[in-house]
């Protein structure tokens, strides 16, 4: 069955008989539109049906990071631990929901887009039912006076034969709505993996001299969660660290490191001060009273109920920029770590004051944020949602948390390689830790640790340790890991060799080999083929499409060489 796609437009470009998709006037875009011919409170509009055929491959987006959804048309596939209408309870409830802002499918022998190029104040998600795709504008709790028209964001449709180049326009077009702010291509370490909640001011100490002796392309310190009291309380001192934070982030700036900080600034728990001090300062429940997140969506993961922060607030705001005011000025802090961001920006909240969505809400607690952080400050995306964020975070987590498992490391492995487009045009990318280390009675199979470098490397963002520094045994050795952080500044996301993103190369030379299962050495490559002992290439050397290994260039080969370390043999970090 052929599409019923290009009937939905008439020759000129506008829609045949919809009247909330309209043509812009200085671009090829369209804007979100809905007049009101009385006064109304429009909430969710379907503004668009098509007929796909069973067999078309899909490629959909979550409304946050956990999930997005790829297979075909007729039998779509969620990708991620989270189904976002059964878990997090987005959508209204309405079944067959594929994702949020944009949706790609191939038909006809060419690839279909369309995406919202902005998302200021409201958003568009994509729903399957039975043969068709139904697109729903939801305006949330906006009310429209009587003759008033309501414009919001913009929207673009693009067709092609290849879908990388498809993305990379809309990516372009995103970026001129939304202006992306970079973050450093930074490497660091990070406490969460190594002590979850456990941290404490002697482990962050122990961590810092083994980086100051022996870890000197490390450039930043992560404390992540775990030293504040209660969640809500960022400034407040714990009995985990008996001289404050900011004595910490002064003994980490004086070993010539940089700290950072792990925050979750939209949400509180009940023991928290500021829950207690200022409990209208949270989104109410029909009631009046603060609302749990739990009643609504998921209800988070540790020191819970949550309680969601109201930024349509300006007192909220002011809180927010004050705080990071005195962790960027005070304590020195210039890489934050948001986390929980997701909570934010829950659909269906209802925010204090009247006409503000909960996109605009959470827009502009992050404006105030940033207010705080100032204009160079890194803001670190993690548990966000998507299309919200535009422009606003530096850097972005764009798959699950890392975990020492084969399962985990695959999982991430592929939602990275459906989201890589991302890199370098939306957002600099956070691909979680590398994990190498056994932590309690976890121990990352080596196939995973290959995965987790790999993919970190391809992608071109952040690359975080996140393991007890006295730990750290990559297979090849850790003076091989040191090797490729000094290239860390220079990396830039790898272009796909082939049409399943399993192989990436990058102006550097470095090409990584996503997927699992490797049990091959490090070796030299030349193009897709492996090296062994300068004998030529043939193609039983071509490198398999479920390989996962980094290859390294010749500059490289001839250090490891040289220091004793050869390509051909996996050495295990004693």
């Amino acid at each position: 069955m052929a599409m019923d796609y290009h009937c939905a437009l008439t020759e000129n470009g506008s829609f045949s008989g919809n009247d909330y998709i309209v043509p812009d006037a200085l671009t090829t875009e369209y804007r979100l539109c809905f007049h009101a011919a009385e006064e109304c409170r429009p909430g969710l509009v379907r503004i668009l049906e098509m007929t796909l055929p069973e067999d078309a491959l899909i490629y959909c987006e979550g409304y946050q990071m956990l999930s997005l959804t790829a297979g075909s048309f007729g039998h779509p596939r969620h990708i991620g631990r989270i189904d976002e209408t059964r878990d997090y309870r987005l959508y209204h409830g309405l079944e067959g929901v594929l994702g949020s802002n944009f949706f790609m499918f191939y038909a006809d022998e060419r690839w279909h887009l369309m995406g919202a190029t902005s998302c200021g104040e409201t958003d568009i998600f994509f729903r399957k039912n039975g043969n068709d795709l139904e697109v729903y504008w939801d305006l949330g709790d906006i009310t429209l006076k009587a003759g008033s028209d309501y414009e919001a964001e913009y929207v673009c449709f693009l067709t092609g034969e290849k879908q990388d180049e498809i993305l990379d326009e809309y990516a372009r077009r995103i970026s001129i709505r939304m202006p992306p702010v970079y973050g450093a291509r930074a490497s660091g370490w990070c406490s969460w993996y190594a002590y979850y909640a456990g941290i404490t001011e002697d482990l962050i100490k122990e961590n810092l001299n083994i980086m100051a002796e022996d870890w000197p392309d490390l450039e930043f310190l992560l404390i992540d969660d775990g030293y504040q009291p209660f969640m809500g309380d960022w400034l407040d001192r714990s009995p985990r660290f008996r001289s404050g934070v900011k004595r910490i982030c002064e003994d980490i700036l004086a070993q010539g490191k940089c700290p950072a900080l792990w925050l979750a600034p939209f949400i509180a728990s009940p023991g928290s001060r500021i829950f207690r001090e200022h409990r209208d300062w949270f989104i109410a429940d029909e009631s009046g009273e603060p609302l749990k997140a739990e009643s609504i969506t998921y209800g988070g993961w540790r020191d819970t109920p949550w309680y969601l922060l109201d930024t349509s607030l300006y007192e909220v705001r002011e809180h927010l920029s004050r705080m990071f005011r005195i962790l960027r000025r005070d304590y020195g802090v210039s890489c934050f770590k948001l986390d929980a961001c997701f909570f934010g920006a829950v659909p269906g909240t209802v925010s204090r004051q009247p006409g503000v969505t909960w996109i605009s809400r959470y827009r502009l607690g992050l404006t105030a944020i940033r207010k705080g952080a100032g204009a160079d400050a890194c803001l670190i995306g993690c548990n966000a949602p998507l299309w919200p964020s535009l422009g606003l975070l530096n850097v972005m987590r764009l798959g699950d948390d890392a975990e020492r498992s084969q399962e985990r490391a695959d999982l991430n492995s592929e939602m990275l390689r459906y989201r890589y487009w991302m890199a370098d045009a939306l957002w600099t990318m956070d691909p979680d830790c590398i994990l190498t280390a056994e932590v309690g009675d976890r121990e990352p199979p080596e196939a995973a640790v290959r995965v987790m470098t790999a993919q970190a490397f391809a992608l071109g963002g952040l690359l975080l340790l996140g393991d007890p520094l006295s730990k750290a045994n990559l297979p090849g050795g850790v003076r091989f890991l040191r090797s490729l952080l000094k290239q860390n500044p220079e990396r830039r996301r790898s272009d796909p060799l082939n049409q399943a993103l399993t192989v990436f190369r990058n102006a550097r030379g470095i090409i990584t080999v996503f997927g699992g299962g490797s049990g091959e050495p490090l070796a030299l490559y030349q193009g897709m083929y492996r090296i062994f002992a300068g004998r030529e290439v043939s193609e039983e050397d071509r490198v398999p499409s479920g390989d996962a290994e980094i290859l390294i260039p010749p500059e490289l080969s001839r250090s490891f060489r040289e220091s004793g370390d050869t390509a051909g043999r996996v050495g295990r970090a004693s």
